[in-house]
């Protein structure tokens, strides 16, 4: 399909083009953007601002796609959208292709069991170029915070890319008809309809990354004005005539500007954001800077023009695709969570012989010219094949990992937690297997019979039914208030009420949330929901007067690591328990505080499947499992009155070591105890509660 404008007949004086050659310094642009990313990640704390690489290549493609598209608006009048869509099938999805096929199979031959539905989900939403609206649900996804990095999540970007190529093509042949119609320049009406939607991007990038850092990473909407401000310059260029000290000072100067965000700049802030304009701006400022055939040894231009950078860029594509995953399956083989020397130099040549081939044999091939009937035919297949091929694994794992939950319950041959019973341990048996099995620990939640319960709704009050365990007539109540770490328990406690008939259990916990005046901080946003939710949470207990009150609190070693919020300073943090901790101790309500539980020094339920008959290869050492400034919620009780601290760690911690396996029972799902470990602590910790 090729919609009609009338061709331009005059815009005033335009810069010559004798030539449509290639740009060789684009390349070298796209080897600098591709060698950022992949640094960044071979050695992320070396270069932490290395994924404005991918900033740098969606100015780039910006630039060259609405400037080709405006300039055959400029030239013939016209808009071919089929034939643009139909090259961009060619160009993209062939490699993309290979690359989730090639995911697809080493899923299955080398990643664990429990790994398949999540990596099979990402495939999926790979291939229908909808990957950065599935990451952006999941940043939002308390429990997927600390899951192992899916090895198609970097394909987020070509979403990006392709959901702003499905609607600007749209909106400047819409622009440039409207244009026709009324007598006007189509190019500057196009000129304009992009700078429209850059500002409100920008703008929208602005506000919402505050709000929502996580999500606004991957959202279309914050990145759409980087492609847009890279058309702009293209479409400048056209009538811009640039000097040689003009060009020699932005090229020198946009360089400066990528690479200081590279080396500045950290997942930590708000980004993208308005922060995201240095690194885009920058290079704005190296694509002005390249224009035109002639240039300086004085300028960056010919540096960015050389052989090697140019062969790079020529492949930057298929190595973006393929450095991901290769460096996924071989933390996954080796289970470590940072590449080691030798495994860097592995995971880039092995990226860079993949990228050659691919480039060679997939690429080439299929960016020949055929009929747009078959390139259409061609994409489909592609696609729908990555679908399928993704989507029987994730049926077939899935099905099998229900299975093993079925089957996968406490029996007297796992004694779990009492096997470590000072007095009279209960003795294990060899050759039992263990439960959870490894491939469902990680998703051996509590709370599963409370929906809801996770985040306590106060639209419910205290003193109804929601997230209530044990007799509703009880004359005592527990209630037990904090993060994640405090939920854990809520299996332990609601084994315990179920029991005694006189207790009776409220569950007020919300994820991610430790329970302090003092709120964390989120890529420097204040999380002041969550310090509100605290309050509430106060105000709500003290009217109630429970006759005891349970919190605890992941490490801010945990929160940094795992969902990188943190606090102005550990004092802080202190402060802000021992503000609430005092609000109950002055309103005479006991309070127990359960010390932080050691942490896991690696991913326990992958490592169990790594080494089945050597669960102690997953051990964590004693002295390396717990801070070394300890627990800042056990320093805030220290000397308040009705305050005490509960102290469980030698029930998961033997006098050397914190067992991965303890009882026959698989102790740790990432950072927190599997609720199957929990249940056999119901005994010993209300003993250590005083409730026994």
């Amino acid at each position: 399909m090729s919609l009609l404008v009338e061709p331009v007949a005059a815009e005033g004086p335009t810069r010559p083009r004798a030539k449509t050659a290639q740009r060789l310094d684009i390349q070298g642009l796209r080897a600098l953007a591709v060698g950022l990313v992949i640094f960044y990640h071979l050695r992320p704390t070396w270069l932490p601002g290395g994924f404005v690489g991918v900033d740098v290549f969606f100015v780039i493609s910006g630039f060259l796609i609405i400037g080709t598209l405006t300039s055959e608006i400029r030239r013939t009048g016209r808009l071919g959208l089929l034939e643009f869509y139909a090259r961009r099938l060619r160009r993209l999805v062939p490699a993309a292709t290979a690359v989730l096929l090639a995911t697809v199979a080493a899923t299955v031959l080398l990643a664990p069991l429990s790994r398949w539905p999540d990596v099979f989900r990402e495939v999926v939403s790979a291939a229908l170029n909808v990957q950065n609206w599935t990451l952006a649900v999941l940043s939002a996804d308390y429990a997927h915070a600390t899951a192992t990095a899916s090895p198609v999540q970097h394909f987020w970007s070509l979403a990006v890319e392709e959901q702003f190529y499905l609607v600007i093509p749209l909106i400047l042949l819409a622009s440039a008809v409207l244009a026709t119609r009324r007598g006007m320049n189509p190019v500057r009406w196009a000129f304009g309809a992009v700078v429209l939607v850059s500002v409100l991007s920008f703008a929208f990038s602005v506000l919402f990354t505050p709000a929502n850092h996580g999500a606004a990473y991957f959202i279309t909407p914050t990145r759409m004005w980087e492609l847009g401000i890279g058309g702009l310059a293209a479409i400048a260029l056209h009538r811009l005539r640039l000097g040689g000290l003009a060009q020699l000072l932005l090229g020198w100067g946009g360089l400066a500007a990528v690479l200081v965000s590279a080396m500045t700049l950290t997942t930590d802030m708000a980004f993208p954001g308005w922060i995201a304009a240095i690194p885009t701006l920058g290079t704005v400022a190296l694509l002005l800077a390249g224009d035109g055939d002639e240039h300086t040894y004085a300028e960056v231009t010919p540096y960015l023009s050389v052989p090697p950078l140019r062969y790079i860029g020529d492949i930057s594509y298929s190595l973006y695709l393929w450095h991901w995953p290769v460096i996924v399956f071989l933390l996954e083989q080796s289970g470590d969570t940072h590449l080691s020397a030798v495994q860097v130099l592995i995971a880039a040549a092995l990226s860079v012989a993949l990228a050659a081939a691919s480039k060679r044999f997939i690429e080439d091939p299929f960016r020949k010219p055929k009929r747009r009937r078959v390139t259409y035919l061609i994409g489909v297949a592609m696609v729908a094949t990555s679908v399928v091929a993704a989507t029987v694994p994730w049926h077939l794992g899935q099905t099998k990992l229900d299975d093993l939950a079925a089957r996968s319950a406490l029996t007297n041959k796992h004694p779990g937690a009492l096997a470590l019973a000072p007095v009279d341990p209960s003795p294990v048996l060899t050759g039992v297997p263990i439960v959870p099995d490894p491939a469902i620990a990680r998703d051996d939640f509590p709370l599963l019979d409370r929906p809801g319960c996770a985040n306590y709704d106060f639209k419910n009050s205290l003193t109804g039914s929601a997230c209530a365990y044990g007799n509703p007539q009880a004359t005592k109540t527990v209630v037990l208030l904090g993060d994640s770490h405090a939920a854990m328990y809520s299996t332990a406690l609601a084994d315990y009420v179920g029991k005694h008939q006189d207790w009776r259990l409220k569950v007020v916990v919300r994820n991610g949330c430790p329970f302090t005046a003092n709120a964390p901080s989120e890529a420097g946003v204040l999380l002041t929901d969550c310090s509100d939710f605290n309050q509430t949470a106060l105000d709500s207990v003290v009217a109630l007067r429970p006759n005891l009150v349970i919190t605890a609190a992941m490490s801010p070693q945990s929160y940094v690591e795992d969902l990188e919020w943190t606090w102005p300073s550990r004092s802080v943090l202190v402060e802000g328990y021992r503000t609430v901790l005092t609000r109950l101790s002055e309103a005479a309500i006991p309070v127990a505080v359960i010390r932080e539980i050691p942490r896991p020094a690696l991913s326990v339920p992958p490592c169990l499947q790594r080494n089945t008959e050597r669960t102690a290869a997953c051990d964590t050492r004693r002295h390396s499992a717990f801070p070394s400034e300890g627990d800042p919620l056990a320093e805030a009780a220290d000397g308040l009155n009705g305050v005490r601290v509960v102290d469980m760690t030698n029930w998961v911690c033997d006098s050397t070591s914190c067992p991965a396996v303890i009882g026959n029972v698989v102790v740790y799902r990432d950072n927190h105890l599997t609720n199957t470990y929990v249940h056999t602590l119901s005994g010993p910790l209300a003993t250590a509660l005083g409730l026994l």
